[in-house]
Formats: structure tokens, C-alpha cells, sequence
């Protein structure tokens, strides 16, 4: 992407100095000149897809939780998973931190291999769980692409709030001002 941008600049400067009437033999972009900074530029590969990622993230999992989660009562979460690996088939999977708190519906594999439909940038899945007590349960989803260097993956955990939870920020430490007069908060061992 840098070179493609570098690239960019480069045919930039030279109109520009086209334009402001900038010396002879930089009046015009020769074609000769363009074709080996194309040759310069890598393959265009799934990592430069555009995909809404974390920096160093091969994926991104994004959700939707449907409905109210009720105890006992099947509640369903629609992922949406996009790769910098492009159309290459994703192993997906998924975990529960507490088994006892958060079920798999008996009809939902634990982990399944998802393929890209034609032309499509995402993963469109559908997993159902059944929460077994109220509270803020958590649901890990994890999504992995074997490559020549080894297994790429990454796990998400998904909170699942059953019931009345409550969802303000808890704020540890106190806050304490400085000389300069910088706030900080100190975190003690309380």
C-alpha cells in the first residue's frame, strides 16, 4: 500500500512540474518509467483488502446479538467475519469460558470450516447459545486460516448480558494530580 501511495506521489510531482512549466526533461512522464515502477509494486494479495481490522489483526469478527437473552431460552448472534486472507476457507470455532453459565445449542457444531460465497469480502454465521444463569456471559469466537507459516488466527470474546446487568464502566484507582498539574489515576493493590 506504502509503494502504491509513493507511486502515486511520484506521477503527481511530475505532472505538477508538467504543469508549472518545470525543465525539459521532466516535462513529461515517460511510459518506460511508469511501467518499471509498476514492475516495483508487489502483487496486488488479500492483505491489502480494505477490511476494517485491528493493525496486525488477520481478521475481524463483528456481531449482533438477536433478540433479549433470557435464562433457559436459546439466543441467537450473527457473525459477520472478514479476512486478510481473501477467499481461502476459514476454520471457525467457538468456546465457552464457563459451561456452566452458557451452553452451544445441541444443533450447533463447535467449530465448522466457513467458505466465502462468490465475491463476497465477509462470513455471514449464525451460532446459538443458551444462557444458564443471569449475568454478563462471554462467548469465544475464534476464526484461523492454516498458512505456508503456520496457523493465523484470532479469538474474540463476545458479551452476553442475561438479564438486568449493569453495563456502566467500573473505574479502578483514584485520581491524582501532579506538580504540572497532569491528571493520572494510580491503580493500588485494593
Amino acid at each position: 500500500m506504502r509503494q502504491k501511495t509513493q507511486l502515486v506521489f511520484l506521477v503527481c510531482i511530475a505532472l505538477g512540474f508538467t504543469a508549472c512549466g518545470g525543465a525539459d526533461e521532466q516535462a513529461s512522464v515517460d511510459k518506460s518509467d511508469v511501467a518499471v515502477a509498476d514492475k516495483a509494486q508487489p502483487a496486488p494479495d488479500a492483505s491489502d483488502s480494505g477490511m476494517p481490522a485491528k493493525a496486525g489483526s488477520p481478521f475481524s469478527i463483528d456481531y449482533e446479538i438477536i433478540g433479549s437473552a433470557i435464562v433457559g431460552s436459546p439466543v441467537t448472534l450473527d457473525l459477520t467475519v472478514a479476512s486478510v486472507f481473501g477467499q481461502t476457507p476459514v476454520e471457525i470455532s467457538y468456546q465457552l469460558p464457563d459451561p456452566s453459565a452458557l451452553l452451544l445449542h445441541e444443533a450447533q457444531p463447535q467449530s465448522m470450516v466457513a467458505e466465502f460465497l462468490a465475491n463476497d469480502e465477509f462470513i455471514s454465521e449464525r451460532v446459538t447459545v443458551i444462557p444458564q444463569r443471569e449475568g454478563r456471559l462471554f462467548l469465544n469466537v475464534s476464526a484461523s486460516v492454516m498458512t505456508d507459516d503456520g496457523r493465523s488466527s484470532a479469538v474474540m470474546s463476545i458479551p452476553i448480558h442475561v438479564g438486568a446487568v449493569d453495563t456502566s464502566p467500573v473505574e479502578h484507582g483514584e485520581l491524582e494530580t501532579n506538580e504540572e498539574g497532569e491528571t493520572t489515576r494510580v491503580l493500588t493493590s485494593e
